[in-house]
């Protein structure tokens, strides 16, 4: 019993580590998104609505950055669309999360409904357009 709650333990640990790449995605949107003067954001051009493809490149990377972790911890199985509007679920439920602590805390920053919608926008794009890319990264790792 207890080599078998060994092997199980050994295995989630071997999944989670396939997850880095995520949680550095994690990180980056939540300093990003958090911190009352991220690094650089004073550099970026004064184009309109620039923050707001920021946004929507921060929550479909984060999409893309988890589906291609979990293709990668189960070979054995594919991204099915339900799958990955599911994850898309999960990118929103982060997103709106985002927003409340961002509208909460005394940063000097804002929840911005429109920073919502090209969450969505991007999460949105991104359950489009990761699976082919998924398969050609991974096509080509396995190829050398």
């Amino acid at each position: 019993m207890k080599k078998s709650s060994a092997n199980k333990l050994i295995q989630f640990m071997k999944n989670l580590s396939c997850y880095w790449p995520t949680a550095i995605v994690v990180a980056v949107i939540l300093y990003g998104t958090l911190s009352s003067h991220p690094v650089g954001a004073d550099e970026l051009p004064p184009i309109p609505y620039f923050d707001k493809l920021i946004h929507a490149i921060m929550m479909g990377g984060l999409l893309g950055a988890f589906a291609f972790d979990w293709q990668r911890a189960n070979t054995d199985k594919r991204l099915t669309p339900s799958f990955l509007w599911a994850v898309f679920g999960a990118v929103i439920a982060f997103s709106i999360a985002d927003e409340l602590i961002q509208g909460a805390l005394p940063n000097g920053r804002d929840a911005d409904p429109f920073d919502l919608l090209a969450d969505i926008v991007g999460a949105a794009a991104a359950v489009y357009l990761a699976p082919p890319a998924i398969r050609r990264v991974l096509r080509i790792r396995q190829t050398v």
